[in-house]
Order: structure tokens, then C-alpha cells, then sequence
């Protein structure tokens, strides 16, 4: 019996967890598992509270640990994929280290859930759980070891006529709705099963109600979703945009291959697809290998030869990624980030940031500029350089800039000639949704995503990070195109619909006229409204734990509610 149960609450529980929610999550389509996918993790938690007396804590948390270990093993094993490319053993570790240090911050909401249900009872602990889960979630997306990839509400991104409402609550709004679903769920059915004397003595209302209202609490939403999904057409100003997908392997092509072979080759790619009548012209993130430094970028060589390309389209405004440096010549002016270069021969010494960089040109002299400001931790930065820049060399080498970045404040939106603002987001960043929604609140019109998915390999890695975009036209009701070095270039409308997604690993040149609107949704002007209320709701749960373990009184007056 003892050996059933340990397997049970320790095995077949978490890891059951761990199926319903990887096969739940994109790019797989059994979605609806996910309104189930935390029920076997709160059952494993009861059994073993009611099973043990010794160590329940450290029990309940090993076995949480390892249903949300699994859980990011199964979605994003493909993080440490990056070993097959590079074949660095360091590569493999600071994967499989990701996973495992994103599954121990997963647990906190269930610990804080077991402190708050002991101390107030079950139903404000479910409460609880529902408010610290999206309180790690609202920090997830802050702090700068950020990790966002399998918050709740991405789930629903290859289903996105179930969430067009995320025009008003962003993702948060599905965490919610998950979350929902599940407690109750879980409050059923332990009924049923730890109570089942008490269960049979309910009517048949009582019994059942809760199972219907989780039907609805489902189907409710999707109805009203699928009713704006009809109503919504793509409004604003047509604008004719050419998405470059030059397909250069970034392991044995993107950082080898001569610079003037690149550069041609998009040259070429370009030439196929722009016209007289195309307005924006977009390569992918660090398309233009080859250094340009911020300050002497009309001396650069490479920005140069594209200008004889654009300059025979005066229509025509480029936005290309490229590897930005600003040098310093005072040790004062450094940054935090900045590497330190010293030339012995001259006995000189500057400092210099490096960056993530995207720039517009357009048939002016003038060239616009953009540092990726959410970098990917690990790879592209160090987090808390200040403090932590002694553990820069556990920085992942992908090629290119890696290693600590610098980025900039404000989210700087391209304008053309025409007034018509343009979001680049640079990869990550297109992960974040508030973050994004202010580049519009900034002016932009419409989104443009510039990446270069091919560290991941084929995987679920590449797939799960176009079709989060899905989520972002939604969010701000803007059109999107995406320009990806190789994995999936493509256009968004501002409904969530994908249209002329590219293959994996092959050259093109997509051609769409997409809109450009002025709008400003309920979730632009708001934000993660419902994470900043979920914070109060679960600090205040929290102080009530708190103050309620040392009152007996008080404590024995909250679980009669």
C-alpha cells in the first residue's frame, strides 16, 4: 500500500500533469488539456498530506517539482538543442539547467498555496494559488532571468479564435481562465473521491452543478471569441511589405560565410520580390554580420551597398537587423555592459556595448535606430551584469554578439515618410505582451517581427515562437510581418489569421499588403491589468496566512468561512 501510494503521489501523478499540459501546449493541438492540466499536481499534494506525517513540505515539493520538471522538459527540451549545432557540452548543460531552474520557480505558487490553505482553509488556498500563480507569471516577464515562454495564457496560440477578448485582458486573461477551470475541477472531484459519504447525500444539482459550470465557464468564452472573430476585419491604411527569409544556417553559414556572399544573397532574395509599389522591404535579425558601429554609420561599407539597392526604389524604407557597437573613449563614459579593448601597440584603451540592433533606411541620408532592450538571459545577456558580471563566461556562444548587451530605455518606433510607425520587435521581445503593446502606445501603426530562429533546430522551439506572435496582432489589433533568417516568415492579420508561412530551411521572398491602423485596445491603454491585481489580491491572502498562524482565534474564525 505504502509503495502504491509513494509511486502514485511521486510518479504517476506529476508526470500525468506533465502529458496533459505538453500535449496541451502548441505546437500540438490537444488544447483543451489544459483546463485539466494542474488537477493530478494538486492530488499528488493532498495524498501525500494525507499519507505522511514526517517532511510533508519537502515531499509535496519534490514531487511538484518533478510533474513541472517534466512538464518543461516535454515543451522546451528543445532550448538545449543548441548542443546539436555547436556541439559545446556548455551549451547542453545551460539548457537542461534552464529547464530545471524554471520548473523550482514554478513550485512556488504551490508552496505558497499549501502555507495559505493550512492557514485559511481550502477555499481561500485555492484562491491563493490562482494569485501567486499569476504573481509569478507578472515577475516572470519583469525580472531579467526572464522566461515567459510556458505562461498559461500562450497555450491558446494555435487556437486563437477561442481568445480574441485578449484585445482586453492580454494573456493574463488566459492564465485566468486556465486556472479557473482547473480549481474547480480539482474542488470537485476531491469531493468525490476523499468525501464520497458526504458526495452521495447531495442532489442531483449539488453533484453536478460544478461540472456544468466548468462546461461553461469553457464554451462561454470561445462563443463570445468566435462572434468577435467574425466581426473583426483588418482596418487602417494599405501598406505593401516584401519579408526576406534568406535561410543562412547560423552554425555553418551565418558567421563564416564571407560578408559580400550574404549580403548578395539577399540582395538577389530582395530583388525578387520588390516593386515600385512596396513600401517596406524587412531583413531578419542580424542579417548584416559584419560590425556597424552606431555613431559611423554613414561611413559603414555594408549599409553602403544595400543604399544601391534601396536608392532605385525611392518609395522604398528598409528595416534590417544588424550587430550595433558604440565606442566609448573615456573609462567615465563606459557602462556596465561595455567590454574593455586594449591595443598594447599604441597603448590605447576605449570601451565599447554591443547590441542587438535594428536600423530603418529610407531614400533620406538619415538612418533610424533600434537596440533590442529584452534579451534572451543566458545568451545575450548576463542577468544583473552589475552584480553578476563575474559569470559572464556561463554566457551560451551562438555566434555573432553574445555575452552581456546593452539595450535602451523606451521603446523606439520607426516613422517613414508617410507618418506610418513601425514596432520592431528583435525575437524575444515579440514574447512579451505589454512590453510590446508600447511600442503602440509610442505611435506604431503596425508590428514588425525580425528573428533568427534557427539556433533551435526543427523543433517545437521555432513553431511555438511564430505562432506566439498570433497573440501579439490580437493583443493591439495590429498587422504583423515576420521576417525570420530562417523558420517561419510570414504575415499576421489583425485577427490572429496566418497567412504565406514560409518552410523550414528554405529561401524566400513573401510579398503581402497589410494595414496600418491607429487604434488604441482596452489592453494598449491597461497593460497586465489582472497581474497587478492578482499581486494585491495574493499579498494581502499572504499577510492574512501570515497574521492567521499566529492567532489561534483568528484562525479558527477564518476557516469557518
Amino acid at each position: 500500500m505504502r509503495n502504491r501510494i509513494f509511486l502514485t503521489a511521486f510518479f504517476l501523478l506529476p508526470l500525468l500533469s506533465a502529458l496533459l499540459l505538453w500535449l496541451a501546449w502548441p505546437p500540438l493541438s490537444g488544447t483543451l488539456l489544459v483546463f485539466i492540466g494542474f488537477v493530478p499536481l494538486l492530488f499528488a499534494e493532498e495524498l501525500i498530506k494525507n499519507n505522511y506525517s514526517k517532511n510533508t513540505q519537502s515531499k509535496s515539493w519534490l514531487a511538484i517539482f518533478i510533474g513541472l520538471l517534466a512538464w518543461n522538459g516535454f515543451t522546451t527540451w528543445w532550448v538545449a538543442n543548441t548542443y546539436s549545432g555547436n556541439h559545446e557540452i556548455g551549451s547542453l548543460i545551460a539548457g537542461i539547467f534552464a529547464s530545471f531552474a524554471n520548473a523550482a520557480l514554478m513550485t512556488l505558487p504551490f508552496m505558497g498555496y499549501r502555507y495559505t490553505k493550512k492557514r485559511l482553509g481550502r477555499h481561500l488556498g485555492l484562491i491563493a494559488f490562482a494569485a501567486y500563480w499569476m504573481v509569478f507569471e507578472y515577475v516572470h516577464l519583469r525580472w531579467e532571468f526572464t522566461w515567459p515562454w510556458l505562461n498559461l495564457g500562450n497555450v491558446f496560440a494555435l487556437n486563437h479564435t477561442w481568445i480574441q477578448w485578449y484585445e482586453y485582458t492580454g494573456t493574463f486573461g488566459g492564465t485566468l481562465w486556465v486556472l479557473l477551470t482547473n480549481l474547480i475541477v480539482y474542488a470537485q472531484l476531491r469531493k468525490m473521491i476523499f468525501k464520497k459519504q458526504e458526495f452521495d447525500k447531495f442532489n442531483f444539482k449539488n453533484k453536478y452543478l460544478p461540472f456544468v459550470m466548468v462546461v461553461l465557464i469553457i464554451i462561454v468564452p470561445i462563443i463570445i471569441s468566435k462572434v468577435m472573430y467574425a466581426h473583426q476585419k483588418d482596418i487602417g491604411l494599405p501598406v505593401n511589405v516584401t519579408a526576406l527569409q534568406p535561410n543562412l544556417n547560423p552554425y555553418t553559414e551565418k558567421f563564416t560565410l564571407p560578408f559580400d556572399v550574404q549580403l548578395q544573397k539577399m540582395i538577389r532574395l530582395s530583388s525578387e520580390g520588390v516593386t515600385d509599389s512596396t513600401d517596406y522591404l524587412i531583413w531578419p535579425e542580424t542579417a548584416i554580420p559584419h560590425p556597424i558601429y552606431i555613431d559611423e554609420m554613414e561611413r559603414s561599407q555594408p549599409l553602403k551597398l544595400i543604399r544601391t539597392f534601396t536608392d532605385s526604389f525611392p518609395n522604398l524604407t528598409a528595416i534590417i537587423g544588424v550587430n550595433g557597437y558604440e565606442k566609448y573613449r573615456k573609462a567615465e563614459e563606459a557602462t556596465v555592459t561595455s567590454r574593455e579593448l586594449i591595443n598594447p601597440k599604441f597603448n590605447d584603451t576605449i570601451w565599447i556595448d554591443a547590441y542587438n540592433t535594428a536600423i530603418q533606411l529610407d531614400s533620406s541620408n538619415r538612418v533610424e535606430v533600434y537596440n533590442k532592450s529584452k534579451l534572451v538571459p543566458g545568451v545575450e545577456r548576463m542577468p544583473y551584469p552589475g552584480a553578476l558580471h563575474f559569470l559572464e563566461f556561463l554566457a551560451m556562444d551562438l555566434g555573432g554578439i553574445s555575452g552581456t548587451l546593452a539595450i535602451q530605455k523606451d521603446r523606439e518606433v520607426f516613422f517613414n515618410k508617410d507618418s506610418i510607425g513601425v514596432a520592431t520587435a528583435i525575437c524575444y521581445e515579440s514574447v512579451f505582451g505589454e512590453y510590446v503593446s508600447r511600442y503602440i502606445n509610442n505611435g506604431a501603426n503596425i508590428i514588425f517581427i525580425i528573428t533568427n530562429d534557427g539556433w533551435w533546430g526543427n523543433t517545437a522551439g521555432h513553431k511555438q515562437h511564430y505562432l506566439y506572435a498570433k497573440l501579439r496582432a490580437i493583443e493591439n489589433r495590429k498587422s504583423i510581418a515576420r521576417s525570420a533568417n530562417t523558420g517561419t516568415s510570414c504575415f499576421i492579420n489583425q485577427r490572429g489569421d496566418i497567412s504565406q508561412a514560409t518552410e523550414w530551411e528554405k529561401d524566400a521572398v513573401i510579398n503581402q499588403t497589410i494595414y496600418a491602423n491607429d487604434i488604441i485596445t482596452f489592453y494598449d491603454r491597461n497593460g497586465d491589468y489582472i497581474g497587478r491585481t492578482a499581486i494585491w489580491v495574493a499579498v494581502f491572502l499572504f499577510l492574512l496566512s501570515f497574521v492567521s498562524s499566529r492567532t489561534d482565534k483568528f484562525k479558527f474564525r477564518v476557516n469557518k468561512l
